[in-house]
């Protein structure tokens, strides 16, 4: 019973590391470090992204592929694009086509879209023949491709553009708010921040209304918070709530969305790119050219044309 024990710790033990494998730039190659930046896979990629559902997207030359845990070539790198994994599928192209693949390489979705993103919700934006609509993953159906673009579905809700105005659809193609705004961002928390005609504010999916907010800009609510740019105060950004009240103070030249508690700002365009918490504490650095939201604790960054990721610790995993 305590070698059994035993075994099962050193598994559990070794999964859990595995699972936290980090995408590591070592002088412009690619390979994966453990928490705290020793390196576990070879940097032998020229590029390469967080593993997802198991699998880690990588590039080598040209062509894109998928490798294990382990460091083993899952599905070999033959294609000419591709996006991680989400819901079991990861969008691929070749031959000019987008499909869609499974963990062994078969095809789930045939190669007939001149693009294809990720599935969230059971659904994925496609466009064919010119148009986008959503690509069912059960059904293996694709729906309502009359759009001019269709991003990924967000609570149930995908936004869609048409005529230049934006609006959202359900998953079933049902028109849930009309092609009215000019501009428009993803449904989180219940909320979405818009633009209709010059007026700023939020939308919500149960009345259905628009309630006009005195901001230069909104960007996309998440996590119970908007970046916004004050009519006082033009050029300077802070983060307010859904009813308008602001929570952290327009003291920014630029701003990025509340992702795992953390937000990229951008204190003055002598400065660089740093990290936020919802206090508006700085906790990461401001030092980078550009940075990106939080994702499974990590997020990408550049830092003189070097791009790489760092933690929520600010750990940089590059050599």
């Amino acid at each position: 019973m305590k070698k059994a024990a035993l075994l099962l710790l050193l598994t559990l033990s070794a999964q859990a590391s595995a699972q936290e494998l980090v995408p590591y730039n070592s002088r412009g190659k690619w390979g994966f470090a453990a928490p705290g930046g020793k390196l576990q896979i070879q940097a032998r990629y020229d590029y390469a992204e967080p593993f997802s559902e198991g699998l880690a997207l990588i590039r080598s030359g040209a062509s894109y592929g998928f490798i294990d845990k382990a460091g083993k070539k899952a599905i070999p790198a033959k294609y000419q694009s591709a996006g991680s994994f989400s819901e079991g599928c990861a969008p691929v192209k070749a031959r000019g086509l987008w499909g869609c693949v499974g963990k062994t390489g078969k095809t789930v979705v045939p190669f007939e879209y001149e693009e294809l993103l990720q599935f969230r919700e059971g659904a994925a934006p496609a466009k064919k023949d010119g148009r986008w609509g959503l690509l069912l993953k059960n059904a293996k159906e694709f729906r309502g491709g009359i759009y001019e673009e269709i991003y990924p579905v967000s609570e149930g809700l995908a936004r869609v553009r048409l005529n230049g105005k934006y609006g959202y659809i359900e998953i079933s193609g049902k028109e849930a708010l009309p092609p009215v705004y000019s501009e428009a961002f993803p449904f989180s928390g219940g909320f979405a921040s818009a633009r209709l005609g010059d007026k700023y504010g939020f939308i919500g999916r149960g009345t259905l209304t628009f309630k006009e907010r005195p901001y230069v800009s909104i960007g996309p609510y998440s996590e119970g918070l908007a970046h916004a740019q004050t009519l006082e105060e033009e050029g300077r950004c802070g983060f307010i709530d859904q009813e308008g009240k602001e929570i952290i103070p327009a003291n920014f030249v630029m701003c990025a969305s509340f992702e795992e508690g953390l937000a990229p700002v951008l204190k003055s365009f002598k400065g660089g790119w740093g990290y936020i918490d919802k206090g508006g504490k700085a906790v990461i650095d401001f030092k980078y050219d550009q940075a990106s939201g939080f994702r499974g604790g990590l997020a990408k960054v550049t830092l003189k044309d070097r791009v790489f990721y760092i933690d929520q610790k600010g750990f940089e995993y590059r050599k």
